[in-house]
């Protein structure tokens, strides 16, 4: 079967989490791997073709915009204007998805999924959704619980991160960031998927030398 289009059937990683995405028993999935695996990408084929399907009736796209390198500081502009820097890594694989499969265009697939910063899921309830955080490694307790304790009925909860690429400064000094423990603690409940993905979809030298630099720490 072809996700909005993609077929995932010549990487065995990536269509497990399409597979544990399906799953209507699984309301949360963690996946992990490092940068490239297509976590993102395959996530949204996903919730894009099971909102298609009318299985869910809105998606959610959330991440934390923590800065790479040096605090570009305040930025002016509405929410939407201030949060939109961050949203590359999403518009990227809408691009991907769009070239693969030859067919939707970006601002039809931007206007099926809600983005907000993950401070901003405090306080909602989530019905008939399927909610995507991405980046999560950069994410502490206090920020997981309320996430993993907003949604209802129907829906589906999806967290994605790569351990070499923790930019959050308190994780990163920490010997096992929150993501993980919280991954640790949950991944055997029988309402809980686990996938971890190692296929690189990049250039090859992207993964040696993210394993490289991480071995720098």
């Amino acid at each position: 079967m072809a996700y909005m289009g993609v077929s995932f059937k010549n990487n065995k990683e990536q269509a497990e989490l399409v597979r544990l995405i399906y799953e209507k028993d699984r309301p949360i999935i963690f996946c992990i791997g490092k940068a490239g695996t297509g976590k993102t990408f395959a996530t949204l084929a996903a919730a894009l073709q099971l909102k298609a399907e009318k299985e869910y009736g809105h998606i959610i796209y959330a991440r934390n915009p923590v800065q790479i390198g040096e605090d570009m500081g305040f930025l002016p502009g509405t929410i939407d204007e201030k949060y939109s820097p961050f949203m590359g890594p999403l518009i990227d694989n809408l691009e991907a998805i769009i070239r693969i499969s030859k067919q939707g265009n970006i601002n039809d697939y931007q206007h099926r999924i809600e983005t907000i910063p993950i401070a901003f899921l405090r306080g909602r309830s989530f019905e008939d959704t399927i909610v995507i955080v991405d980046e999560a490694q950069n994410l502490d307790l206090v920020a997981l619980k309320t996430i993993l304790t907003r949604f209802g009925k129907f829906c589906k909860v999806v967290l994605l991160g790569s351990m070499n690429q923790i930019d959050d400064y308190k994780q990163n000094q920490k010997e096992v960031c929150d993501f993980q423990k919280v991954i640790n603690k949950l991944k055997d409940k029988p309402y809980v998927g686990y996938v971890k993905l190692e296929q690189s979809m990049r250039n090859p030298i992207c993964t040696e030398i993210d394993d490289l630099l991480n071995e720098i720490k």
